[in-house]
């Protein structure tokens, strides 16, 4: 056995003293003995068990707050009528890529993606046309030309 597997059987609190050893825990759990909470107390242990998000650091009170920032791309790419046109495609291709014929069934499962042939960011018009998509599968989508960041011009 190598130390490394030695090493995985460790439990994490070993060597750590618990409240039961701790003297100073010990004395401080019996001195708050029998004092009851205030219901801001009750609330804020409530909110924490709960896992419940603390209201005054969402939004507009966030450190991160980049106010409501949220790029166009995703917010079309969430859509009903993308989902749609999504669908669409799938179907009017049967559910099949249309460069190596891959489908999903007989316990093969196959990932289709559908891709737009005149890209989705330089042709807005076409972003629902359903002549401007065809399935592919992963792997043939990762070949074209306008895949990812390697784009090289206009198609």
């Amino acid at each position: 056995m190598s130390y490394m597997a030695k090493a995985k059987n460790i439990p994490w609190n070993k060597g750590r003293r618990g409240l039961q050893k701790n003297p100073f825990l010990v004395r401080l759990n019996k001195s708050r003995r029998g004092i009851p909470r205030t219901e801001e107390v009750k609330k804020k242990i409530s909110k924490t068990k709960t896992g419940k998000p603390n209201l005054a650091v969402q939004g507009s009170k966030n450190r991160h707050w980049k106010g409501g920032v949220n790029p166009i791309n995703n917010t079309i790419r969430k859509s009903r009528e993308y989902k749609l046109w999504r669908t669409a495609v799938f179907e009017r291709d049967n559910y099949t890529c249309i460069w190596c014929g891959a489908k999903s069934g007989m316990g093969k499962a196959v990932y289709l993606e559908a891709d737009h042939i005149k890209p989705f960011a330089d042709y807005p018009e076409l972003r629902f046309d359903i002549d401007n998509g065809r399935t592919l599968c992963r792997d043939c989508h990762r070949k074209t030309n306008t895949y990812g960041n390697k784009r090289v011009g206009k198609v």
